[in-house]
C-alpha cells in the first residue's frame, strides 16, 4: 500500500489534494450528498418523536422542550450539526448535478416522465423551498419572532404547548405547514432511496423492496408532522 508520501510523489498531489479531488467528483459528490441526508433524515426523524408529545398532553411536551433546551451538548451539538449539515448537503447535491450534467452534455432522446423521475429532477427546487420552510419554522418556534400571541400556558409563563397550539389555530400558518410536509416528503422519500444507491445498498432482489420503503417511509413521516397542524386545527389537540 503507497503511503502518503508516495502517493504525492507519484501524482505530484497532497493527500487532502487527493480527498479533495474525491469530494468534488461525480462519487464523492453523491457519497457526501448521501452522508448529510442521512444524518438530516435522522434529525427529522427525532423531530418528530419529540413534536407527538403533544398527543400526550401540555406537561409532556413542555417537558421534552424543557430537556432538550435545558441540554446544552444535545442542543448545540444538533444545531452545529444542522449549521453544517444542511449547506454541506445542499452543495454537494448541486455539486453532483453539475458533474452529471457535464459527463452527459447531450441530454437523452426520451425523457422518463414517470412521478419518481420528476421527484429526481426537482431534487434541488425543493430543496430550496424546503430550507426556506425550515428557516420559517426556526423563525416560528425557536426564535418566536413570527408568533401570533405571547403563547402564555394556564401559569400565565410561556409555554411550547400553548405556541404550537395557538400557532397552528391560524389556518394560514396551519396551512403552509402542510404543504412544507408535502414537499419535504417527495424530497424525503426520492433522498432515502437514492441514498442507498450512493451507498452502494442496491440490487435486483433489493432495489424494489427500497422502493417502496423509501415512499413509506417519506410519505409516513410527513404524515405523522402533517397530521399535528391538522389535529390542532380540527380541535383534537386542545389549550
Amino acid at each position: 500500500m503507497s503511503t502518503a508520501a508516495e502517493l504525492k510523489r507519484d501524482t505530484g498531489q497532497t493527500l487532502i489534494g487527493h480527498a479533495v479531488n474525491f469530494l468534488t467528483g461525480s462519487v464523492g459528490s453523491k457519497v457526501m450528498m448521501a452522508l448529510t441526508g442521512l444524518g438530516l433524515w435522522l434529525f427529522v426523524t427525532g423531530h418528530l418523536a419529540g413534536n407527538l408529545l403533544a398527543y400526550v398532553g401540555r406537561d409532556a411536551f413542555n417537558a421534552y422542550a424543557a430537556g432538550l433546551k435545558g441540554n446544552a451538548i444535545l442542543l448545540w451539538g444538533t444545531r452545529t450539526a444542522l449549521l453544517l449539515g444542511i449547506p454541506l448537503h445542499f452543495y454537494f447535491a448541486i455539486r453532483s448535478t453539475a458533474v452529471n450534467k457535464a459527463a452527459r452534455p447531450v441530454a437523452y432522446a426520451y425523457d422518463n416522465k414517470t412521478p419518481a423521475r420528476m421527484a429526481a429532477k426537482t431534487m434541488v427546487i425543493s430543496g430550496l423551498v424546503i430550507a426556506a420552510f425550515f428557516a420559517y419554522h426556526i423563525a416560528h418556534f425557536t426564535l418566536r419572532v413570527v408568533s401570533v400571541t405571547d403563547a402564555l400556558g394556564p401559569t400565565g409563563v410561556f409555554s411550547p404547548y400553548d405556541m404550537l397550539v395557538q400557532g397552528f389555530k391560524n389556518p394560514l400558518i396551519a396551512g403552509f405547514y402542510v404543504v412544507g410536509q408535502l414537499l419535504l416528503a417527495q424530497h424525503l422519500s426520492h433522498g432515502i432511496y437514492s441514498l442507498f444507491q450512493h451507498l452502494g445498498l442496491w440490487g435486483k432482489r433489493w432495489t424494489p423492496f427500497l422502493k417502496n420503503a423509501s415512499l413509506v417511509i417519506g410519505y409516513g413521516l410527513c404524515a405523522a408532522f402533517i397530521s399535528i397542524p391538522v389535529s390542532v386545527f380540527l380541535g383534537i389537540i386542545k389549550p
